[in-house]
């Protein structure tokens, strides 16, 4: 038996419509964290990161990823004009590693998520993202 495929021209409008829907999201859409700059293990095992150094989190909402401290992954986020929270990027589920997908933080194992500032949002998971202690002047965050 022979299936018939309905063949439909897109107009010009219709692309044009589409492509600008395309866009919008790719425009607000949240950004990506980055990896920082200007970190600092200091000698107690304390992260430092020096804000200068990270444009990223000169707004609320920024982010910027720190891999490979003690072999493990945080993110600091700003949360206020004067608050940051540091927290571990592994899902509290199984240990999975979290990547960013706008403005949530998503297991790569079960897809549990997560804010940027660690609430849990969707299960498996059904604790926060470990918090790390947070200490910030006006040039630099120490983690841990």
């Amino acid at each position: 038996m022979e299936q018939k495929i309905n063949e439909q021209n897109v107009s010009r409008r219709t692309a044009i419509c589409a492509l600008s829907l395309i866009g919008v999201g790719i425009f607000t859409s949240a950004e990506s964290a980055v990896a920082a700059t200007g970190v600092k293990i200091l000698s107690n095992g304390k992260v430092q990161v020096t804000l200068k150094s990270n444009p990223a989190l000169k707004k609320v909402g920024g982010v910027v990823r720190i891999d490979d401290v003690k072999g493990k992954s945080i993110a600091l986020v700003r949360t206020s004009a004067k608050a940051y929270t540091a927290v571990n990027l592994l899902c509290t589920h199984l240990g999975g590693q979290l990547f960013q997908t706008g403005n949530q933080w998503q297991c790569d194992e079960h897809g549990a998520t997560f804010t940027l500032a660690g609430k849990n949002l969707v299960g498996p998971a059904t604790t926060a993202l470990k918090q790390l202690p947070v200490k910030a002047t006006a040039s630099v965050v120490t983690i841990g």
